[in-house]
């Protein structure tokens, strides 16, 4: 029976109400899907290229770099196999237990190169010389630590697809 002032009857309403949140539901399902396929919640591991070889994962111990004031400090991470998505850089500097937060300028190129360069001095102004390692977090932006105690947790554990993998590369700071 309809009322006389056109207004819906609750059975209508409960009706409109139930098929407003399935098609919220279908439409969050499929922007999901979407997103995970154009841009997959995990990235392949990085690995410091060129002269700057991380060695973490090799079977001897990994070569440290001279960096000397006054020079030119060039990092390039490359992922194993091809990135979908945005991708972003947090670094870090470790000695020990030791954790400082670390902010380079950082370009990503389309194909998920990560390129860190400067000037040594202005990048470790502060920084007390002696040995280091520079603990790069390269993943989904979203996902990157911003904690000491996530790099410290993730240093010796790397796990083959992650949000985000952590790049270290030995270095010795000097005048």
């Amino acid at each position: 029976m309809s009322s006389p002032h056109g207004a819906m009857g609750p059975e209508r309403r409960n009706l409109t109400a139930v098929a407003l949140v399935l098609s919220a539901v279908v439409m969050a399902s499929a922007l999901i899907a979407m997103r995970n396929h154009f841009q997959p919640p995990k990235v392949p591991r990085y690995e410091a290229a060129g002269d700057l070889q991380a060695g973490v994962r090799d079977a001897e111990p990994a070569q440290e770099k001279v960096v000397r004031g006054g020079g030119q400090f060039e990092m390039e991470l490359r992922p194993e196999s091809r990135v979908a998505g945005a991708v972003g850089a947090r670094a870090f500097l470790l000695r020990r237990d030791e954790v400082r937060a670390w902010d380079p300028p950082y370009s990503v190129a389309v194909d998920g190169v990560v390129r860190i360069s400067g000037p040594v001095d202005a990048l470790f102004a502060g920084i007390p010389r002696g040995q280091w390692e520079v603990a790069v977090a390269v993943g989904r932006p979203e996902v990157l630590p911003t904690s000491p105690h996530d790099i410290l947790r993730r240093r010796d554990d790397d796990p083959t697809f992650a949000g985000w993998h952590l790049v270290r590369v030995p270095i010795r700071l000097e005048q």
